[in-house]
């Protein structure tokens, strides 16, 4: 038999609340929270070679299961580390509760060895923030921590001092609130009120050329959105973080919106008089419609109206609610022709991007691959509900241009906050949430060579994650970023390793491939492997991220840059 401590108390709600995996590395001011881990069987914990890897691990599982997810780390550095992966989770809203070591209470205040202070440090991204003192606090602080980060989709944070985490209980607190009532408390749907409702439909119908540009906020109303557009004949644009939303081939689907979008949603935004944003706070002013266009905003959060552009009629509401009291009270549309002309013409030029896609090159050059043919290539071999995890850079832009989407397959990758190892380390995190499932990594030799040391663990934990490394050998979005603003391309280029060999090292597989023969046999041999693996493609470095629309002033700059490489000498001589 054991004492109960506050750390097996910990683990108690963390089980009532449905986490089944602690990703961290242990140390000193954690230890005993190990030692409640080690004792149990309903609970796994991670050890990951960085905190930052856990975080992230920990941020896309709960992005794409909508559950609580838990990372911790020891006092000091291993607090600092999990805070990247914890500013992921904050701005792309999701739940996650970082536990952190903490000196004893007596020696806190005393800059003692590793002591930080961890109010001021997670203050700022953690919605919920506090420091465990006393074992009179448990369960009740840790119920709160857990709730509020599920009931904000947000952070919560609570550091635990070393004394107090092996303080024995010597009075039983137990955990009273069941499972059922945990996940749904606070999760009321709000509803807009009859008034906007009516005056949407009233704009709705009088709308020549409607379109929807939908976020992560509509995927729980995927049915519903559809049925909505059908019936008044408008395109779905997708923001990039919803690319899931909708599959490839869908007949309403018009691509993306913004420098990763497609021109067919571009060209949607530019000419539609009636724009319904939908669960999305679509952060790109300029690609909003700067014409005389009624904007509609359908979100749950009215602080977010206003914020990007001009909103004619706000419905504060989540998206499955609203879009329901619009599908009751919607009658037959005026302008139908009009619109269904003006869907047509949005289709044909969509059909027309999905063709050329189908006609890529696989390299413009021997030795190398199309980054654009390679992410087209990618969704003919991933299983029908394979999870797509991506990192970001220029691969963000193969995968949100390129990659097509089934109905079934998942998406994720770190939208908000844009962080780059954010990839292979979200994978990890995937596959532990669907260990059934195909989880397929799409980094670039930028963010990888990040956090790669994490390769290890996917290997201890035999996580069969399949890594498809675009290697160009440079920081390629850094690249077009410099040279859009007029500048040469600087400090862009990487040393790398062979990243192939570095996985089968690892105790994975690995591929080096530079062909589209090569690329086909690696792909079917690691789709069929139960060990993690590297495919590292060599990517022809010229392929550069453009957006979908390029104006004269984007084009002058980018010349100007070209002319100062040509008299700019090499960085690597």
């Amino acid at each position: 038999m054991f004492t109960t401590t506050v750390s097996d108390r910990i683990m108690d709600v963390l089980v009532r609340f449905g986490v089944r995996h602690v990703y961290g590395m242990p140390g000193d001011a954690i230890n005993d929270l190990i030692e409640a881990i080690r004792r149990r069987d309903d609970i796994q914990f991670i050890q990951v070679r960085h905190e930052e890897a856990g975080a992230l691990a920990a941020s896309a599982q709960a992005k794409l299961t909508g559950e609580l997810a838990v990372c911790v780390g020891t006092s000091g550095g291993g607090a600092i580390h999990l805070l990247n992966g914890l500013y992921d989770a904050h701005m792309d809203n999701a739940p996650v509760l970082a536990i952190t070591g903490q000196v004893a209470r007596a020696e806190m205040g005393f800059e003692s060895h590793q002591e930080v202070n961890s109010q001021k440090l997670f203050d700022d991204v953690a919605g919920f923030n506090a420091t465990v003192v006393s074992h009179e606090q448990v369960p009740s602080l840790i119920e709160q921590a857990c709730q509020h980060a599920l009931t904000h989709s947000g952070v919560s944070h609570l550091a635990l001092p070393e004394d107090v985490a092996g303080e024995s209980l010597y009075r039983n607190h137990e955990v009273q609130l069941s499972r059922e009532t945990i996940s749904d408390a606070g999760r009321q749907n709000a509803v807009p009120s009859s008034e906007t409702i009516a005056q949407t439909l009233s704009t709705v119908e009088q709308a020549s050329r409607p379109v929807i540009l939908a976020g992560f906020g509509a995927l729980s109303a995927r049915a519903e959105l559809i049925e909505f557009a059908e019936k008044i004949q408008a395109g779905i644009i997708h923001s990039l973080r919803a690319k899931e939303l909708l599959a490839e081939d869908h007949p309403l689907s018009l691509g993306g919106l913004g420098v990763l979008g497609s021109k067919a949603g571009q060209e949607a935004v530019e000419r539609c008089d009636l724009l319904i944003t939908v669960g999305t706070d679509f952060p790109y002013k300029d690609y909003y419609p700067t014409g005389k266009a009624t904007i509609v905003q359908i979100n749950n959060d009215p602080t977010r109206f206003g914020r990007r552009s001009h909103v004619d009629i706000a419905l504060s509401g989540d998206a499955k609610s609203s879009l329901v009291l619009l599908l009751k009270t919607l009658s037959g549309s005026k302008n139908r022709a009009d619109k269904q002309d003006f869907l047509k013409s949005l289709q044909g030029t969509m059909n027309k991007w999905r063709k050329q896609k189908n006609s890529l090159e696989s390299s413009k050059q021997e030795g190398s691959l199309n980054p654009k043919w390679v992410a087209n290539e990618l969704g003919k071999y991933a299983d029908d509900d394979a999870v797509f995890v991506c990192d970001t850079g220029a691969v963000t832009a193969w995968a949100a241009k390129y990659l097509p989407m089934k109905s079934r397959q998942r998406f994720t990758l770190s939208a908000n906050l844009g962080t780059m190892s954010f990839g292979f380390s979200g994978a990890m995190g995937a596959k532990l949430a669907y260990p059934n499932r195909q989880v397929i990594a799409l980094v670039g030799d930028g963010g990888f060579g990040m956090l790669m040391q994490d390769f290890l663990t996917a290997v201890k934990y035999k996580l069969p994650v399949k890594v498809i490394v675009f290697n160009n050998e440079k920081l390629g979005l850094i690249q077009m970023e410099q040279e859009a603003k007029g500048n040469p391309e600087s400090q862009t280029a990487l040393h790398n390793l062979d990243f192939a060999a570095f996985a089968k090292l690892c105790g994975g597989q690995g591929w080096s491939v530079k062909d589209s023969d090569q690329f086909a046999q690696a792909l079917n041999e690691a789709m069929h492997t139960d060990a993690p693996c590297v495919i590292d493609l060599s990517i022809d470095p010229s392929y550069l991220v453009k957006p979908p629309k390029v104006e004269l002033g984007q084009a002058v700059k980018f010349s100007i840059a070209k002319v100062k490489e040509m008299f700019t000498v090499s960085e690597v001589q």
